[in-house]
């Protein structure tokens, strides 16, 4: 015959250890729940981790073949600097911090610049009079050209005489496009430096 005390700590231990195999195997079950939804998360985040991957900063490169020097000009907002005018060995610009380049993104660009300038005047409270430049902007959406390189390392952007612009994507400096002359003082031969009177609409252009 049993003790019931015995029986009863044998009820415990019981309990006990039912509860001890319940613990254990929803541990269990947890962990493999888990381990089944990791390979979930990793393939999720993978897209993102690869998109990341491809987007690159390109330096950017001016090249001025206009008559005048350039004051300022930006790509997609970002501003490029100045570009004096290209020689037969250099396109007037040195490079500027960045372009986000990626193999997927778009294939065109805005490009903002000082396309012309215009004069105009101030006279201060003791009538002196001063003469001031007045940049003129223009703004074109640019297709860019891709040349063939794994290892892209700058956007070239090319200013031409009658206007228009050229974009490329090149693995580094490139020779200009055009090959002009430029004069000791580094301005274009035979260019002029006297630019017309500002109109109302232009003194009102911002940049």
């Amino acid at each position: 015959m049993i003790n019931s005390s015995k029986a009863t700590d044998m009820h415990h231990v019981d309990r006990d250890l039912s509860r001890w195999l319940t613990c254990f195997a929803c541990a269990a079950l947890g962990l493999c729940i888990s381990a089944c939804a990791s390979p979930t998360s990793a393939v999720d985040k993978a897209p993102q981790t690869q998109t990341k991957e491809q987007s690159k900063g390109l330096l950017i490169q001016g090249y001025n073949y206009t008559d005048h020097y350039i004051d300022s000009f930006s790509v997609n907002g970002a501003g490029s600097g100045n570009i004096y005018v290209s020689s037969p060995t250099t396109g007037g610009g040195g490079s500027v911090c960045c372009y986000s380049f990626n193999p997927a993104g778009s294939a065109r660009v805005t490009v903002k610049w000082s396309a012309s300038y215009c004069m105009y005047s101030t006279t201060n409270k003791y009538g002196g009079t001063h003469f001031w430049r007045k940049s003129l902007f223009r703004e074109v959406q640019v297709p860019v050209e891709r040349m063939q390189t794994e290892e892209p390392a700058a956007l070239e952007v090319h200013f031409f005489p009658d206007g228009h612009v050229e974009a490329a994507v090149t693995p580094g400096y490139s020779p200009p496009r055009l090959k002009l002359p430029i004069t000791a003082d580094e301005q274009r031969p035979g260019a002029s430096n006297n630019f017309p009177p500002c109109s109302h609409e232009q003194l009102q252009q911002d940049h």
